[in-house]
This record gives C-alpha cells, sequence and structure tokens, in this order.
C-alpha cells in the first residue's frame, strides 16, 4: 500500500461534485462544533485546538479544504476575535489546507498546518493579547504539532489504510 496522495484528485476546483461539497459540510461542521465545544482551550494565543486533526485531511480529498476554511470561518466568528481572527486565520487555515493538499508523502502532510498556523496565526494573536510574537509563535507551533503528528497522523494513516473516502463515501 502505498502512502502518497493521490495525484488524479483535482477535488479542489469549483464547483465541487455534490459529494464532494457534502464531505465539505460534514468536515466543516465537525470543524465547527470541535473547536466551538472546546472554546475554553480553542481559542487565544496558548490554544490547543482539537480540530485542527481535521487539517490533515486535504491530503486524501482536496475538495475537504472547503469545509475547514468555511468551519474555520465560523468558529472564529463564533470566538469573538474579530476580523483578524475570522479573516486571516480562516485565509491560514485555507492556505495549510491548500498545501496539504499537495504534499508529496504522508509524512509530510501534517507540516503546512503547523508551519502556517504557528507564524501566520500568530502574527495577529501576539497583536491582539499583547504577547510577545515569539511565544505565541511557540505556543501554537506546539500545539499544532501535537495535533497534527501525534493525533492527525495516525487518523491519516488509518483513514488511507481503510481506503475510508473512497470506499465508503466516493464508492
Amino acid at each position: 500500500m502505498s502512502f502518497r496522495r493521490n495525484s488524479k484528485d483535482e477535488s479542489f476546483k469549483l464547483p465541487l461534485s455534490a459529494k464532494d461539497a457534502a464531505l465539505a459540510s460534514v468536515i466543516g461542521a465537525i470543524y465547527v462544533v470541535l473547536t466551538v465545544g472546546l472554546a475554553p482551550i480553542s481559542y487565544g494565543p496558548i490554544q490547543f485546538r482539537i480540530s485542527e486533526v481535521l487539517t490533515i485531511l486535504p491530503f486524501l480529498r482536496a475538495s475537504t479544504m472547503w469545509g475547514l476554511f468555511a468551519g474555520c470561518l465560523i468558529a472564529n466568528y463564533v470566538g469573538g476575535f474579530g476580523p483578524w481572527d475570522i479573516f486571516l486565520g480562516s485565509l491560514c487555515t485555507l492556505i495549510a489546507a491548500y498545501l496539504t493538499s499537495k504534499m508529496p508523502s504522508i509524512w509530510l502532510a501534517p507540516l503546512p498546518p503547523v508551519i502556517i498556523n504557528a507564524f501566520g496565526v500568530s502574527s495577529y494573536l501576539s497583536i491582539i493579547f499583547g504577547v510577545p510574537y515569539l511565544h505565541t509563535v511557540l505556543y501554537i507551533g506546539i500545539s499544532e504539532t501535537i495535533i497534527c503528528y501525534v493525533l492527525g497522523l495516525p487518523l491519516l494513516y488509518y483513514l488511507k489504510k481503510q481506503n475510508f473516502l473512497e470506499e465508503y463515501i466516493f464508492k
């Protein structure tokens, strides 16, 4: 079994098929529920956003990036930290998801969310909360690494090994 991404997956292009749109919607909804449901640890300069485990999914199906973007947009709106977080945080998620969809191997799939969120999200959260930028990079970078590699990578392996998306959703 190859743990490389499906290079023929062009599901990031719009318009999405009905199945891709449905999958993106479900992913977005799960992202919102996890983020808002775990709000005390999901927001701020020190955060442990469990929903970020989903950011590895574009490696398997690029269309999930649209759900991640929408889910992050809604979750950040609910979070109440204003336009910076709503738009820049969601844009960081979209960029990270797109880059994840282009990663050549499963080991590199979690890397874009870790790097983009550590440096991108920290750029405005450090200003909003008056926390030194490098401290925020460290806090978010560590939490993203734990979530994306320790939780996300095993999830990615499992879904890939079980051929979950293709077998159960896109059959």
